[in-house]
């Protein structure tokens, strides 16, 4: 029985193409394949849609799932319109698809072509195809790259969307794009810089915008960050800012990233488009930001709270906040989420979690000291000696594993034989290595258990007690953090001041 499935990916091309409204891809690409099929007596039973444009197979999770379906045997062959939808990234990776597809004998199936991975001929010229592929690409990025460097010296804007007071619009009879004002939103940008050249914050306009009812393109509300941005976009002066080359590629723990490059290039040229704040107010506005002269209100950001973060909500799970009482010279603890769990004395709340603790502590060290653990070691010693034997079988199954490639190149495996080694082998290694994980997790809870005894117990009797020694609450927050993992805090209809629960999460098992 033979099995097909079809992979579609929209290249940088054919989003450029649906931006300028040539249809979606993906549809036209399925339509097509489906038609072919259809018209050679194929079904096909998966359609794989990628739906990102990455450049290389680990950053397109669907072409990692296809080739690790095309390395189990799954499919007879798999259907894309051209050769480079697989692999257009750099040479290990088109050496990853090739592999992929010689070793499962899965045949490549384009309208014009099909590819048969037992065919030298046809092998060739599949990885003479991914070459020239990846030649054009790298051409395309660069024409990409010196064509947009050449809009934006001209004064173009060269962004996916117009900045806030803008609109985007296409140059006549030119190519390229510019902006121009959106008069509504301009003059929310023309009162930006008129409270700020003012002396009013960043905190004060976010609040005034959304008083008086502006509303950004995305979100419910203006934010600081938001504001910060437009006060300091020269585009509204009539300038383009670009940086070419912000980030640059890397290879981190094997993985080819982009990160930001240091020896990256901003330029500045007159753009095409109208400004809507005039030079002296721009000037204005980034000298009061060079000195800093709007007044702040000095804040103590120092913490006060010694259940800080571990302290949570026992209805909603947020942590609880210190709230200071003016009225009731108070300061208490209490969740800003749910009203029903109603807040107390912080130093009350305090003292009952150190009682509890102790409490906790005691009924715990009796526990631990009344176990017989004179037979832990010899248990420990007997699952080594399991995971060394497994490890040995582990490797052994490896290189049988490794050797039924070469047997199949050697065609004394027949396809068939192969996949039914190859799965047997990877299922027996699979099940080895689950095995060790079970073995080295036993052990792990065994040296837990020997540790409370010798190690924890004594050494949770010392925080407790270096807990009322010390009035600093980092400290004290540090102390209670490397032995609780949370503290859950209930008052709900309480009867009195004192008639709440706390549920303690200790750091034990």
């Amino acid at each position: 029985m033979e099995y097909y499935c079809c992979y579609l990916r929209k290249s940088r091309k054919d989003i450029e193409a649906e931006a300028h409204g040539q249809g979606e891809t993906l549809a036209r690409h399925e339509k097509r394949l489906k038609e072919y099929a259809s018209s050679v007596g194929i079904k096909i039973s998966k359609f794989y849609k990628e739906l990102v444009s990455g450049e290389t197979i680990s950053a397109r999770p669907v072409m990692k799932q296809l080739l690790t379906d095309v390395e189990n045997g799954m499919w007879t062959g798999v259907l894309v319109v051209e050769v480079e939808r697989l692999a257009r990234g750099n040479t290990l990776d088109q050496g990853i698809v090739s592999n992929a597809f010689q070793y499962s004998n899965t045949k490549i199936i384009t309208p014009l072509k099909t590819y048969d991975p037992n065919n030298d001929y046809d092998e060739e010229y599949f990885e003479f195809g991914l070459f020239m592929s990846r030649r054009e690409y790298r051409k395309i990025n660069q024409r990409l790259h010196e064509g947009i460097l050449a809009s934006v010296k001209e004064g173009k804007h060269v962004g996916t969307s117009a900045p806030y007071g803008y609109e985007k619009y296409k140059l006549p009879k030119q190519k390229g794009y510019s902006l121009k004002i959106k008069e509504y939103e301009a003059e929310m940008i023309k009162l930006i810089f008129d409270l700020y050249n003012s002396g009013n914050g960043l905190d004060f306009i976010s609040h005034k915008l959304n008083s008086l009812g502006f509303k950004p393109r995305r979100g419910k509300s203006f934010a600081k960050s938001s504001i910060k941005h437009i006060l300091t976009n020269p585009v509204y002066i009539g300038k383009i800012k670009y940086t070419d080359k912000a980030t640059t590629k890397k290879v981190i723990n094997g993985e080819i990233v982009r990160v930001k490059n240091d020896n990256r290039n901003i330029i500045y040229v007159d753009g095409l488009h109208d400004s809507i704040i005039d030079l002296d107010t721009w000037n204005k506005a980034q000298s009061i930001r060079k000195n800093n002269l709007t007044s702040h209100v000095k804040v103590d950001y120092t913490l006060k709270n010694p259940m800080a973060s571990i302290l949570k909500c026992g209805l909603c799970g947020n942590s609880l906040e210190r709230v200071t009482c003016s009225t009731r010279n108070d300061v208490r603890i209490c969740c800003r989420k749910c009203k029903e769990n109603v807040g107390s004395n912080i130093n009350i709340v305090e003292e009952r979690l150190l009682e509890s603790l102790k409490l906790l502590f005691n009924n715990y060290k009796i526990k631990v000291l009344n176990n017989d653990n004179t037979n832990l070691d010899a248990l420990v010693d007997i699952n080594n000696k399991s995971i060394d034997n497994f490890k040995i079988e582990l490797e052994k199954n490896n290189f049988q594993l490794n050797k039924t490639y070469d047997l199949l190149e050697q065609n004394i495996y027949t396809k068939e034989v192969f996949l039914e080694r190859h799965n047997y082998l990877k299922q027996q290694i699979a099940d080895i290595a689950e095995h060790i994980n079970e073995l080295e997790e036993e052990n792990k809870h065994i040296l837990e258990k020997k540790n409370n005894k010798e190690i924890l117990i004594p050494k949770i009797e010392i925080i407790i007690n270096s807990y009322y020694e010390t009035e600093n609450i980092i400290l004290k927050n540090k102390l209670l953090k490397s032995i609780l993992k949370k503290i859950e805090y209930f008052k709900i209809q309480p009867k009195d001041k004192d008639d709440f629960k706390l549920k303690l999460y200790p750091k034990l098992y």
